[in-house]
């Protein structure tokens, strides 16, 4: 009964992670609060990269990673997008001239005392070495982006006591690798973004030794990694969680991803994101910045993150499907009348110039009339099938109704249009038989009118009228063609 409460997860009625009983109450608190506060903003949004935010904020603030990765599963071609990621980034050490300006070191290091400064997010702390200040710590923008604390302020205090007093500042002023583990300590006691020390050299001048470990985003961010690749593309396929103490040395390894980002793995928590027995993805945690092993407490705190992000990410894309249906039609996959007349107006507005072709089926009934609704409904989506792939990037085609077509052709002047809707013509003019079947189809071809906007009208409803009038126009001098609107077009009623 103990092993099954202490993992215990967040469920959908509430129930909140049991933490682990060997961590201090405060961070057991600091845990649950970011837990909850990361499933508010994950059930706030139904934006898939608002949802992938939150995940890695999320285990950011809990974990204090050098790496995050949140990689979405591709069913269709089996693997691994790294699609939110942030890899530490760390500056070299400069020693500097202090300025002269004020700072929250020099406070520090003038008045022998920490100070919280610049709404908390700058804490300062002075360095005594025996009984003498001999300079000040830094730290600006805590890692979590969150302010800085009295608790922090406190550990840090500690921290430089300790520092301060087991190393001489002479040494310090021009030891590379002595200020190195200095700001690596100050890093696994108060994460931050920058620090600073201000340090008064052996000849009384005040330097500045400056070190930044920022979280950038995007390093790896499209990588795509296949299943049966590293340890992220293992945990994909078997569904299971792992916690790896030094990840360079397992077999499922892959140094590839390490080369691109500059990030040797150590310390490893690899958790999938499953629901309903579906991989949506896997998340991906590297290297603690103390230096330390991951614990079984934050591996539990990823797979609680996981599974609701696992529930997010799904309404996410649920909500994108009904967005996606609402604008397309059923039988060509195409956009569908509202989407036309609300694309058309808006592309509109963005300048000319711009063209619209108005494109109608001929002799479709004969064919629907001889073979019957099923064949008039499968020749539709064929023809809707043809139309794409005539498109160049950018343009949006649309059914209108029946066996009427739409295309809006942004950037395009008249000649280019025509261009279009000639390639669009004889390709379902040479068609000669249904897609999929023998059904005969080569007396289907189509009439299509083209317009341009400003040339031919100045406003969506007329650019529409003027392309209609056109394609009538091909229709009575006999079918199967493309013609042009008049300039400029004017409503004979």
């Amino acid at each position: 009964m103990l092993a099954a409460a202490r993992r215990a997860v967040v469920t959908a009625g509430g129930k909140m992670p049991a933490p682990p009983p060997d961590q201090p109450l405060e961070r057991q608190l600091h845990d649950l609060a970011t837990v909850h506060q990361s499933l508010r903003a994950l059930t706030s949004t139904l934006e898939l990269p608002e949802i992938l935010r939150a995940v890695l904020d999320g285990i950011k603030t809990f974990t204090a990673a050098e790496g995050l990765s949140l990689l979405l599963y591709d069913r269709e071609r089996d693997e691994l997008v790294f699609s939110a990621t942030e890899t530490l980034q760390e500056s070299a050490l400069l020693g500097l001239p202090a300025t002269g300006g004020p700072s929250a070191a020099g406070w520090a290091a003038c008045t022998g005392e920490s100070t919280l400064a610049e709404d908390e997010r700058v804490l300062a702390v002075p360095l005594r070495h025996g009984a003498r200040v001999i300079g000040a710590l830094e730290l600006r923008t805590h890692y979590d982006g969150l302010p800085f604390t009295a608790a922090d302020r406190e550990r840090l205090e500690r921290a430089a006591a300790e520092l301060a007093n087991g190393v001489s500042p002479e040494a310090l002023s021009r030891d590379a690798a002595a200020l190195h583990r200095l700001f690596a300590r100050v890093a696994a006691v108060v994460p931050s973004q920058a620090a600073s020390l201000l340090l008064h050299d052996p000849q009384g001048r005040a330097l500045e030794f400056r070190a930044s470990r920022v979280l950038q985003p995007g390093v790896i961010d499209g990588v795509r990694l296949g299943c049966d690749q590293g340890i992220a593309g293992w945990v994909a396929r078997h569904r299971q969680p792992l916690r790896l103490d030094d990840a360079s040395r397992d077999p499922r390894h892959h140094a590839g991803l390490a080369e691109r980002t500059g990030l040797v793995p150590r310390s490893m928590l690899c958790v999938p994101m499953v629901k309903k027995n579906a991989l949506l993805g896997v998340i991906q945690v590297i290297n603690k910045l103390d230096g330390s092993c991951f614990t079984d407490g934050e591996l539990r705190l990823v797979e609680t993150l996981a599974d609701h992000a696992a529930i997010a990410i799904e309404n996410a894309s649920l909500y994108r499907e009904a967005q996606l249906a609402a604008i397309t039609d059923d039988l060509t996959g195409l956009g569908n009348t509202r989407h036309f007349n609300r694309m058309l107006p808006e592309l509109l507005a963005r300048g000319g110039p711009l063209s619209l072709l108005v494109l109608d089926l001929d002799n479709f009934k004969a064919l629907v009339d001889s073979e019957g609704h099923l064949v008039g409904s499968r020749t539709i989506g064929f023809v809707g099938r043809m139309i794409a792939r005539q498109l160049r990037p950018g343009d949006l085609a649309a059914r209108f109704g029946g066996d009427e077509f739409v295309v809006i052709l942004p950037g395009a002047d008249a000649a280019t249009a025509r261009r279009v809707a000639e390639s669009i013509r004889a390709a379902i003019a040479e068609a000669r038989v249904l897609e999929g079947s023998d059904v005969d189809v080569s007396a289907v071809t189509a009439s299509l009118g083209v317009a341009t906007f400003p040339e031919h009208a100045a406003d969506a409803e007329g650019l529409f009228r003027a392309a209609d009038a056109a394609m009538y126009a091909v229709k009575r001098r006999g079918k199967n063609g493309v013609g042009t609107a008049a300039a400029p077009y004017s409503n004979p009623m």
